[in-house]
């Protein structure tokens, strides 16, 4: 199963800030994507070839000396320079490097996948359904810039602003490590000048409690020390209370509970304040 941002609002989380509709690698996935992905095609032939096209004029070159030199027909050349999608990428990079031109491409990440992991997205919902309500929350924050990234969950209380990474996998520890301070200081040059750019910003990073991420803590102490200060279970408590002092950064643990969870013995406190959840926070 997986979650795709819905375009009318077929399903909302429950705080209302994102909506999700539950698919699978059904055609709705497949038309936004290919909608998308046409639209980015025709926009960036449409750059490149306004960029090479003046390349060719700023060394005195005609069309149809480019295509001599690359063994094509000249149409092929105005094609390209015209922004036609259609022309090979081959004969992009060609042009090119006949031109002296470094050609590459580039993936930024933007608001975040039209497939989400299942299991990511339930994570999200734990964390939602459990945390103070006075934290308000965004689902997928965007943050400035041409790179067009965002945060899994950004959460403004009344005197700190977090941003909360959420990893079902952990692959290299030192590259999430350098997105969370790389978040931070765009969020801050983004509140600059407004009501919010005096308060501290705090990352956490949400993890399954899996044998893979305990493993990574326990090779790396030193590193997740100086990375993330803050306790888990110091971090739990100021999710669950919004007017607590926070210290640094810190690793947010989740766990994995069946549907319905037993209930507590008598005196024993729940472990999230709403209706059990299949993932569940952790000290």
């Amino acid at each position: 199963m997986y979650w795709v941002p819905a375009p009318g609002g077929l399903e909302r989380t429950p705080t209302g800030s994102q909506p999700w509709a539950r698919i699978g690698t059904d055609v709705a996935t497949n038309r936004i994507a290919m909608r998308e992905g046409d639209r980015q095609a025709r926009r960036q032939a449409i750059r490149l070839g306004e960029e090479l096209g003046a390349l060719r004029r700023r060394a005195g070159l005609t069309q149809a000396a480019i295509g001599r030199a690359l063994g094509v027909d000249r149409t092929l050349i105005s094609r390209l320079e015209r922004g036609d999608p259609r022309v090979n990428l081959r004969v992009r990079f060609h042009v090119a490097a006949v031109l002296g031109a470094d050609l590459r491409l580039s993936a930024y990440a933007n608001s975040g996948p039209l497939i989400r992991d299942a299991a990511q997205a339930r994570i999200i919902e734990a964390v939602l359904a459990t945390i103070d309500r006075r934290w308000r929350r965004t689902v997928e924050a965007p943050l400035p810039g041409l790179d067009r990234r965002s945060i899994d969950l950004r959460l403004d209380g009344p005197t700190v602003s977090v941003i909360s990474e959420v990893e079902t996998r952990v692959g290299s520890l030192e590259e999430i490590i350098r997105e969370l301070h790389s978040k931070r200081a765009a969020l801050r040059s983004a509140l600059a000048g407004g009501p919010r750019a005096d308060l501290p910003i705090h990352a956490v990073l949400v993890l399954p409690r899996t044998r893979h991420h305990q493993a990574i803590v326990r090779e790396h102490p030193r590193t997740i020390q100086a990375a993330f200060p803050m306790g888990a279970e110091a971090v739990a408590g100021a999710l669950l209370d919004a007017a607590r002092t926070w210290i640094g950064d810190g690793i947010l643990w989740v766990r994995a509970t069946p549907a319905l969870a037993p209930k507590p013995a008598r005196g024993q406190a729940p472990d999230t304040l709403g209706p059990p959840r299949p993932h569940r926070l952790e000290a």
